[in-house]
């Protein structure tokens, strides 16, 4: 008896054993490889709104700072990157939902690198408010302060870098929405909001980790 229930029992290990092995090698399949060993800080440069919005539209957004890669290579500033929906639920149907994945970085000069991105971090667009500025502060504004309009918008006076912009906080900073913290099922970060849709404009702020693609 003791001869058969070892022997059952080793069976039953390695079962165990094999089953987690499998799953730990699947998920690694399925993650990637970082690309960077951080989040780069990107701006969007079109909208996406649930109340409008439809699985499979693609949106844009472009690279604030300079990204070194894993490879040694850097992307600049004002790479742009590609992304797509993924999920997709108005407010009207209960909770709204967003979900999207970056599936492209366009380096000028470079051939497309086929990627997967995802959010860390998304905030509203910066106003000048948030700086201590106002609207006179812009170059065209009556007695424009353009040092002061450099400093906020991490440009100089004649349009060259300063220098890093500052990240901005893990998560969500939009009022009402939420940043699930962990990739969906399909992959993809997903933004929810039980107050009202949600709307990423033109300008919005996002932290985008970049992984390889398979």
């Amino acid at each position: 008896m003791n001869k058969y229930f070892t022997t059952a029992l080793a069976t039953a290990v390695l079962v165990v054993f094999g089953s987690i092995l499998a799953v730990r090698l699947d998920a690694q399949s399925t993650s990637g490889q970082p690309l960077a060993k951080e989040a780069v800080l990107s701006a969007m440069t079109s909208k996406v709104d649930t109340k409008k919005a439809k699985v499979g539209d693609t949106f844009t957004a472009k690279t604030l700072n300079p990204l070194q890669l894993t490879d040694g290579t850097t992307l600049p500033a004002g790479t742009k990157l590609v992304g797509k929906v993924t999920q997709v639920q108005p407010k009207s149907s209960g909770t709204a939902l967003l979900g999207v994945v970056f599936t492209q970085v366009e380096k000028k000069g470079a051939a497309p690198i086929t990627v997967h991105g995802l959010l860390a971090a998304i905030a509203p667009e910066p106003s000048m408010a948030d700086s201590g500025g106002s609207t006179n502060d812009l170059p065209m504004g009556s007695g424009g302060n353009k040092g002061q309009t450099a400093a906020m918008t991490g440009t100089g006076v004649n349009g060259n870098t300063l220098g890093i912009l500052p990240s901005i906080q893990s998560g969500s900073s939009i009022k009402g929405v939420t940043l699930d913290p962990d990739p969906s099922a399909d992959g993809s970060s997903v933004l929810k909001s039980s107050d009202k849709d949600i709307k990423l404009d033109s300008g919005s702020r996002l932290e985008v980790g970049l992984t390889s693609a398979h």
